[in-house]
């Protein structure tokens, strides 16, 4: 839960400084924000590793964040099937023969 609610911490000071002409570069880099490295610690963890979080997530972003920003995540897991059309997405395979290699 901790990830998730970093990210969502990150996404909402992205918004208020959009909102209010703040300065804001206008992107964020998250990194794992679905992905947990731990244990559920207690009853919110348990519900959330049930729901459509992953689903929910991306949806948002494409629905609030897909002309004025741009939102970098690095993560381990594909994103839902559902949504892989409206999303630049770039698989780093580590295989110099297949696909990009990596990053640099």
């Amino acid at each position: 839960m901790r990830a998730i609610t970093h990210a969502a911490v990150n996404i909402a000071l992205l918004e208020y400084c959009q909102e209010n002409s703040l300065a804001h570069s206008g992107f964020i880099v998250l990194d794992s924000p679905l992905l947990a490295y731990f244990k559920p610690e207690g009853d919110d963890d348990i519900a959330l590793s049930n729901s459509d979080l992953k689903e929910l997530f991306y949806d948002y972003l494409i629905k609030h964040h897909k002309s004025d920003s741009q939102i970098i995540i690095i993560e381990n897991q594909h994103p839902p099937a559902n949504v892989e059309d409206q999303i630049s997405m770039t698989i780093f395979t580590s295989n110099p023969n297949e696909g990009r290699f990596g990053l640099l």
